[in-house]
């Protein structure tokens, strides 16, 4: 997935990499081995990088202090953000959630909701893939996926397990201990989705199938986003956000030298309308 694009990346930071050690070698220096994946940090090889590949939109991410600020791709221009302090940016779920133990739609008005599948429609199915509970198990979070498709942390009993649905049917179940404090966030159209954990690893992507994707090795991965279109992914840091395409952990990233405690990825236009 995003070959072509990744391909634009890669050659780009190739370019200023190649550049860099000319200039070292001019001042008899000599160049350091690029390591793999190749990283450039300083702003100006980051916007070259993001620029050639066609990377667009706007980063919003919240500071330690939970005060939002916006940067515009591929420029890195500050870009004028919600004055609301809050610790998470917006991530629109498609009014999808869990409510009383269902998983609900609430897109018909205040309080009113609407269920997509309910406790016994979830304990039916997973009693049919082998999971018991008793007094069956109950919806905790849940979130929209492409397909008609939903992620669920269900809870029965001692277990909390991660659940995706193919409309009322488990297709496949995260066996994995899913903590009390962890959380769901969807891509934009719904392809994957990101399993926050309060402990090690921290983080876990999965396709809208249940199937586990490999990150980057990027050190201590705290909040994840992607492109509108879902080309390209986003991982903050405490130190740095770093972009690559979609689908190719191995492949070059770009990082931008922000600190963020969490991160969005907006559409210009959303952000403007917003602002």
């Amino acid at each position: 997935m995003g070959r072509v694009p990744s391909a634009l990346l890669v050659a780009a930071v190739a370019v200023l990499a190649v550049a860099a050690a000319v200039d070292a070698l001019r001042k008899g220096a000599e160049p350091a081995e690029p390591s793999r994946p190749q990283t450039r940090s300083a702003p100006a090889a980051a916007v070259s990088a993001l620029r050639a590949a066609g990377v667009t939109g706007t980063l919003v991410y919240s500071d330690d202090d939970c005060r939002l600020h916006a940067l515009r791709l591929p420029a890195l221009r500050p870009a004028p953000a919600s004055r609301i302090q809050r610790c998470e940016p917006h991530v629109p779920t498609g009014g999808i959630g869990a409510f009383g133990g269902d998983v609900v739609w609430a897109g018909l008005g205040v309080g009113a909701v609407q269920v997509v599948v309910s406790q016994d429609e979830l304990t039916r199915s997973l009693r049919r893939s082998g999971y018991k509970a008793a007094g069956g198990f109950r919806a905790r979070e849940a979130v929209p996926l492409v397909g008609g498709r939903h992620a669920v942390i269900a809870e029965g009993g001692s277990e909390r397990l991660l659940v995706f649905l193919a409309r009322t049917r488990a297709e496949r179940v995260v066996e994995a201990f899913v903590g009390e404090a962890d959380s769901l966030r969807p891509s934009p159209r719904g392809r994957y989705v990101a399993l926050f954990e309060a402990g090690e690893p921290g983080m876990r992507i999965f396709s809208a199938e249940g199937r586990e994707l490999r990150l980057p090795d990027v050190p201590g991965p705290r909040a994840i986003a992607w492109s509108p279109d879902e080309r390209w992914t986003a991982l903050a840091t405490a130190a740095s956000v770093f972009v690559f395409a979609t689908g190719d952990p191995d492949g070059a990233l770009v990082r931008i030298p922000v600190a963020a405690r969490d991160v969005d990825w907006e559409a210009d236009d959303l952000v403007a309308a917003a602002a």
